[in-house]
């Protein structure tokens, strides 16, 4: 069984960081695979160091659907002969994969997005191109059924991470210093792209309550993107500048998760299963997040953090204040938290799940030829 994973990322987004952390736990003698990637990708660094397989394909990266591109994407299909095509978004590659005749047609759902009526033609073409899906969530799930898709095709398979390293207690006091915190601060983390529909500014009103209401506090937000003037403008105009510590991408974010107290999440759009969640709890820290998407999967409401209404600053802020506040609280949820992780939020779950539906689709496709 010979298996292709085509990815149109050019930057290493949470599709990206999936399919490594899948990868760097799959037997590549028992799932040969190779991975599709646009030339230039920042995944062929990531893929050379676990070992595994991939081509650059000249075709403009970061779109689901290029006419060009599936003339490419035949062109790899028939010199490596795949028994198995999973396309991360990439509709460009299923078609070319439909069109080559490939025994099993994958479409991996990485996103939730609102679902418009023109969407349902899409939805009903990729329906008929696509052998299999698999949901990184719930959420997702319902996304695909909206969109048309046979139920029966759909597989949930939830996100799942590396565990962090953890660090000893001279680096992090080493750490804190450098960001200029003190071993009293609670630190609130915050890891997402610096884009609307990760809801950074809403989120910000929450950090302008905790002020007012005098919370010693300090909050990382890792990551870049295009909101990060508007951003820090609006710390400004909050007074909260001196609070919120703009860190921008980092490669490896286990060092500042290992300070941080509390991890939050307050997308408003796109949001599945999110990896910064389950890295957090393989450290064991307790979460507040948004309704939105698979966030009230992911985190279950009072037992290893909160979930508040999409938009209602008063809400996060206040359980980010009891959180902060009640020890024993905080205590059960970094607990329970853990747990969560250890039993179906890591990379060994999700890759298990992940072949066995490979295996799967691959013995009924044999059964069906003969």
């Amino acid at each position: 069984m010979k298996i292709i994973e085509a990815i149109s990322d050019t930057n290493i987004g949470g599709a990206g960081v999936l399919l490594i952390n899948r990868l760097s736990n799959t037997d590549l003698n028992k799932y040969p695979t190779l991975v599709v990637v646009p030339r230039g990708s920042a995944l062929c660094q990531r893929l050379e160091a676990i070992g595994v397989d991939y081509v650059e394909a000249d075709c403009d990266g970061d779109i689901s659907f290029d006419l060009k591109a599936i003339k490419i994407y035949k062109r790899i299909f028939k010199e490596n002969t795949p028994d198995i095509v999973n396309c991360h978004g990439c509709l460009s590659a299923r078609i070319a994969a439909k069109m080559c005749r490939v025994p099993i047609k994958i479409c991996t759902r990485h996103c939730v997005f609102p679902v418009k009526k023109s969407d349902r033609a899409w939805g009903f073409f990729n329906n008929y191109i696509s052998d299999s899906f698999i949901a990184v969530a719930y959420a997702a799930k319902d996304n695909l059924l909206e969109l048309g898709i046979d139920e029966e095709k759909i597989n949930v398979i939830i996100n799942g991470s590396r565990a962090l390293r953890k660090i000893d207690a001279d680096e992090k006091k080493r750490l804190k210093q450098d960001l200029n915190i003190d071993e009293s601060t609670t630190v609130i983390g915050l890891s997402a792209r610096l884009e609307k529909c990760k809801g950074h500014e809403w989120f910000l009103q929450s950090v302008k309550i905790l002020s007012k209401h005098g919370m010693n506090f300090k909050v990382l937000l890792l990551g870049d993107g295009t909101q990060r003037q508007r951003l820090g403008e609006l710390c400004r105009e909050f007074g909260i500048n001196e609070s919120v510590i703009f860190c921008g991408f980092v490669e490896d974010v286990s060092p500042f998760m290992n300070i941080v107290d509390i991890n939050i999440n307050c997308s408003i759009g796109t949001e599945t299963s999110s990896l910064a969640l389950s890295e957090g709890m393989s450290l064991g820290i307790p979460a507040v997040v948004s309704d939105y998407g698979g966030n009230p999967y992911m985190i279950k409401h009072g037992e290893n953090g909160f979930v508040c209404k999409c938009f209602d600053s008063s809400e996060m802020a206040e359980y980010i204040e009891r959180l902060a506040n009640d020890r024993d609280l905080y205590a059960k949820m970094s607990k329970k938290a853990y747990q969560r992780f250890c039993t179906e939020l890591n990379a060994e779950a999700m890759t298990k799940k992940t072949n066995q539906l490979y295996d799967k689709l691959w013995r009924a496709y044999r059964r069906a030829e003969n």
